[in-house]
């Protein structure tokens, strides 16, 4: 077999292009610094299909039910696969079942058709829905149910909304974030703001998360109420995204008519140009397309919504 060595390639009258002198990597590319030296190098990373954090975009997931108490009542085909949820969510075990809601399946790890999901239930219902801000505020106000579950002022249907918030800096920052929800027959029907925090095993991104801690900001007890919470303070530690939990419930108006708040203002003081703080688009993304493997309906292990976030769109 012929071969051809050069130190140099030129076309006549065009640039000479000097060779480099050794080979690269497995799958490295060609390329020039611009003055006709040529080395090898990684290829370029595959474009991203989640756009960039940026203080201009403001995303959250929305899921919510038809139904009031999802787990401890014979709404579920038998009197519920654990134990009684409190949407105001006062105790770990009404934790773990809300996320499990707002994931958009109560009994994620069933592999058959004994339970039921209950959520999306209903033509006006969502699960793990978008939703964006168009400035300094999000969400939505008074909004009309029609509910062929709740005849009567018995029941209320909940939403829950989830919102990964990032800071970008070195340091913690607490901010104040407005918060308008409706609640509904006390604890079962109430509303409720709280946010998860990761813990890291070692280092402090994504694919280091291995647990992390609830915060409860504040909850509404009350029935019938359309709750002004006011400005509440979220802190959020250096480097790190949390996932920020507001959750409302239909307050019932006359047969089969409920109405729902569920409302996050004050973003332009909480999000500033500045982009201290980000809406983290990755997580987004995650928490809207990715499953939990693991998760059952009696153990929490939402914190692996950040493992999957390095996995499927990158670690940071």
């Amino acid at each position: 077999m012929s071969k051809i060595i050069v130190d140099q390639i030129q076309k006549t009258g065009g640039t000479a292009f000097t060779m480099p002198s050794t080979d690269g990597s497995a799958n490295s590319t060609l390329q020039t610094d611009g003055a006709g030296n040529l080395s090898f190098a990684a290829p370029a990373s595959t474009p991203s299909s989640v756009p960039d954090d940026d203080y201009r975009m403001i995303g959250s997931l929305v899921s919510s039910s038809s139904r009031q108490n999802v787990y401890s009542t014979g709404q579920w085909t038998s009197s519920g696969p654990w134990t009684t949820y409190y949407h105001s969510w006062q105790d770990t075990n009404s934790r773990i079942q809300g996320v499990n809601m707002a994931m958009g399946d109560g009994y994620p790890d069933d592999g058959t058709t004994t339970q039921n999901f209950y959520v999306e239930d209903g033509m006006h219902n969502e699960s793990r829905h978008w939703s964006f801000a168009h400035n300094s505020r999000m969400g939505f106000y008074n909004k009309d149910y029609f509910e062929y579950d709740n005849e009567t002022s018995q029941y209320s249907g909940c939403v829950w909304r989830m919102i990964p918030f990032r800071n970008t800096t070195s340091s913690s920052i607490t901010r104040s974030l407005g918060f308008y929800c409706s609640a509904y027959n006390n604890d079962y029907g109430g509303a409720s703001i709280y946010s998860f925090t990761p813990s890291y095993s070692s280092g402090t991104t994504y694919a280091n998360v291995t647990g992390g801690t609830w915060t409860d900001i504040d909850q509404e007890t009350s029935s019938g109420t359309q709750t002004n919470f006011g400005t509440k303070s979220v802190t959020i530690p250096a480097n790190t995204t949390i996932v920020l939990f507001v959750n409302s419930s239909t307050v019932y108006q006359t047969t089969y008519r409920m109405k729902n708040t569920n409302m996050v203002y004050n973003l332009h003081s909480f999000c500033p140009n500045t982009g201290d703080i980000v809406c983290d688009i990755r997580m987004l993304h995650s928490l809207k397309q990715s499953r939990i493997i693991s998760a059952g309906y009696t153990s929490d292990n939402f914190y692996k919504i950040y493992n999957n976030c390095a996995d499927l769109f990158g670690d940071r």
